[in-house]
């Protein structure tokens, strides 16, 4: 049975919690803790499905809960809805989403926005789960494979170490004047029924299916030794591998009388070979599947996000902004000084939620990006930048236009918001430059700072050891075939380029 976990160390919340999920979701089983530990201990034993956690909680604040659970293995993937009073305030919020928070809910709630935000965090790991599971069932069947190839090559190498082996002589018209007796187990053919008979050129059916001559032959006519050549013989309607190596020899005096040689039969090596290049194409074709599969998850986030930030802006947006327009409408009014004063904080407080409402919005899917492209959208996300973190921002290319597919067109914002978000965090910089330009057939869009930089520099195709954040920038790379570049030197800043084909579109 799914469940569901509350931490709060309010009794009556976790009553009300009860309440509302026995009504909304009577498929779940609701579980409690009212304390921090307590919470983190129902949490690694249960597994739920989501957890709600309060912030003001003793001993351990909904803060650290968050964190610990964020970075343990069985709890990492459980998306942790927070809600408390302290949700009005941007700073608490910023704090609880850097915690690992999915998401944040204010008290006092309505039923209706609960409901709302955990459909929206179900669906997410809904999704989420789908994924990691078969990506689980890819790597068991990759090591399984793997595993198989190993021991059928380990197979094969002690089979070749034992492998039947028969030696030849030829004269100098290339007719076999010697060939081992193991030679009958190998092909089939008595050795009296070769020697002084066949030529090596009929017997490793060197003139089969062939334009020019074999490199077997071309020793020979060049009187040069030869090493390690595969010859495919068909007999009997089966395919037989051998490898071939000879020298020529000479009389004393120097005279060129014929080869000598050994071959090998390879059978079960170049079957295994053949196997292995068979099963190798089969896991690309996996990998591309997974891909795809990534690519189309991602796509499927970013309209969730769209669709959540356009029902916030038309319904909770507008329901705000009406709210304000009518209590600005009666403030000129003679009121008394406490009621006016009232007034006066309520429509403050309005005014709060709106801009919040707004800002939360172009977090989630910023409408300027469809309803503009992405210069407009770069553009709003440095003037943020420089409006409330005071760093100053500069855009080079506002003219250039980037012709990409419109639906990747999120995937290079978030690319972009995510380098501005590292410089922010990291570089202690007071001043970042974006720069969009075209140059042959790629676009190019660079980040700078001019803050610490680090010692550690990337390759061009920047590793995924740099952190989670590189990763997820790499991934949706991948999806429209870019790649990261990254040059940093410690005290001169950090510059970050994005390079993608202007073809992917």
């Amino acid at each position: 049975m799914k469940k569901i976990l509350a931490i709060d160390d309010n009794e009556i919340n976790l009553v009300l919690l009860n309440q509302i999920f026995k009504l909304y979701y009577p498929d779940f089983l609701f579980l409690q803790a009212t304390s921090g530990k307590e919470g983190i201990e129902v949490a690694v034993t249960e597994i739920p499905e989501i957890i709600l956690l309060d912030i003001l909680m003793p001993e351990m604040n909904g803060y650290e809960v968050c964190a610990y659970l964020k970075k343990e293995t069985a709890t990492c993937h459980i998306p942790i809805l927070m809600i408390s009073a302290l949700g009005q305030n941007p700073i608490e919020r910023t704090k609880g989403l850097n915690a690992g928070a999915d998401a944040f809910i204010s008290k006092p709630f309505s039923q209706d926005e609960l409901r709302a935000q955990i459909d929206v965090v179900l669906r997410i790991k809904k999704a989420e789960d789908l994924l990691r599971k078969r990506n689980e069932s890819l790597e068991v069947l990759i090591k399984d494979q793997t595993t198989k190839y190993l021991q059928s090559e380990e197979r094969y190498l002690q089979i070749s170490e034992h492998a039947l082996e028969f030696y030849w002589e030829v004269d100098s018209k290339g007719i076999f004047t010697y060939v081992s007796p193991v030679i009958e187990k190998i092909l089939g053919e008595k050795p009296d029924r070769i020697v002084g008979e066949k030529s090596y050129i009929s017997l490793f059916q060197l003139h089969f299916g062939r334009t020019k001559k074999s490199t077997i032959e071309e020793s020979f006519l060049n009187q040069s030794s030869f090493n390690d050549c595969e010859i495919e013989l068909k007999i009997k309607r089966e395919t037989i591998w051998l490898s071939a190596s000879g020298f020529s020899t000479f009389d004393k005096k120097g005279k060129f009388y014929g080869f000598r040689g050994v071959c090998y039969d390879i059978t079960k090596r170049k079957e295994a070979e053949i196997a292995l290049k068979k099963s190798l194409k089969q896991i690309k074709n996996y990998q591309k599947k997974l891909k795809y599969l990534n690519t189309e998850l991602t796509l499927v986030e970013e309209r969730e996000r769209r669709r959540i930030a356009e029902n916030l802006h038309d319904s909770l947006g507008q329901t705000l902004s009406l709210a304000y327009i009518k209590l600005s409408s009666i403030m000129n009014e003679n009121f008394p000084p406490r009621v006016q004063k009232t007034i006066n904080e309520i429509s403050e407080l309005l005014n709060n939620a709106i801009s919040e409402s707004r800002t939360l919005t172009y977090d989630l899917s910023p409408p300027i990006l469809y309803e503009l492209g992405l210069i407009p959208a770069f553009k709003w996300k440095l003037e943020q930048i420089e409006m409330k973190h005071e760093i100053q921002t500069t855009l080079h290319g506002e003219n250039q236009k980037i012709g990409i597919r419109k639906e990747f067109n999120i995937f290079l914002y978030r690319i972009v918001a995510e380098l501005l978000n590292n410089v922010l965090k990291h570089a202690q910089a007071n001043s970042v430059e974006l720069e969009v330009k075209k140059e042959k057939k790629y676009y190019y869009i660079s980040v700078r700072d001019n803050g610490i930089g680090f010692k550690k520099n990337l390759d061009k195709k920047a590793k995924l050891d740099g952190g989670f954040g590189l990763m997820s920038i790499n991934e949706r790379l991948d999806n429209i075939k870019g790649r990261l570049e990254i040059k940093s030197v410690m005290g001169e800043g950090t510059n970050a380029t994005v390079i993608i084909p202007t073809s992917e579109g």
